[in-house]
């Protein structure tokens, strides 16, 4: 046989093999990996669905939280509030009560003086003596013995007011007004008093001083004499007797 014969000769076909069959260990495995990720697919469903709602608490609790904290800031103005309330209503009772004592102290002193008067001359007195760093009592001895408490009386020297100020003052401190009014003759009196007891560094000189005038004064004490007179002892005496009714009344 040629060997052109031999190739065109028909081939007879091989069996198909068998399919390879798994092997049997195979089928659990993949059965138990299916259910981990279905497990798992839920428990992942699971997971998020409380952290949703976990998100939703935690946004509940922060709005919570900022009113809070809205309510604590409001809480702290409103204490701060009242601290000032109250801090002003006990200066107000301080400022009151020393004020009532000086009426009651003026009315001692002046029986016949008119309320609505006493009642200026106690604010003026416990305005300008805390003004000016001097006792009220002081205050009220000077206008005791200069004035008696009556605003319109003027000196046969001229001197006006409650605390006698004479006029040549309103041209030295610039006043402006009528010195028969209470609240200049305690203001500027007041100034004067400050003046000579720098002046002289000693009350009853200074004292002397707004009495006589600083010239007499500063005359007497180079002829190496005593410038006093009465009014200093008796402004001082009466200084000190309303310093026993505030004492005796345990203030």
């Amino acid at each position: 046989m040629s060997e052109e014969m031999v190739l065109n000769e028909p081939t007879t076909a091989s069996p198909a093999a068998p399919p390879k069959a798994w092997p049997r260990w195979i089928a659990p495995v993949v059965v138990t990996q299916l259910g981990f990720l279905i497990a798992f697919g839920l428990l992942t469903r699971s997971v998020l669905s409380e952290l949703g709602v976990l998100r939703v608490e935690l946004n509940g609790h922060r709005t919570e939280l900022t009113e809070l904290q809205h309510q604590t800031v409001a809480l702290g103005e409103r204490t701060t509030e009242l601290g000032t309330q109250v801090q002003n209503l006990r200066q107000s009772l301080v400022v009151n009560s020393t004020e009532d004592v000086l009426f009651l102290k003026i009315t001692l002193l002046a029986r016949d003086l008119d309320p609505e008067l006493t009642r200026t001359i106690a604010r003026l007195v416990h305005k300008y003596a805390e003004l000016y760093g001097r006792d009220p009592n002081l205050v009220l001895a000077m206008i005791a013995v200069e004035s008696r408490f009556d605003p319109k009386v003027v000196s046969s020297m001229g001197a006006v007011g409650l605390m006698q100020v004479m006029p040549q003052w309103k041209k030295v401190l610039g006043i402006q007004g009528d010195l028969s009014d209470p609240e200049i003759s305690i203001r500027y009196g007041l100034q004067i008093l400050g003046f000579y007891s720098e002046m002289y560094q000693d009350l009853e000189t200074a004292l002397t001083a707004y009495n006589r005038g600083p010239g007499a004064v500063d005359f007497a004490l180079m002829k190496g004499q005593d410038p006093r007179n009465r009014y200093a002892p008796r402004v001082l005496e009466t200084y000190e007797r309303l310093k026993k009714l505030t004492q005796s009344n345990g203030s």
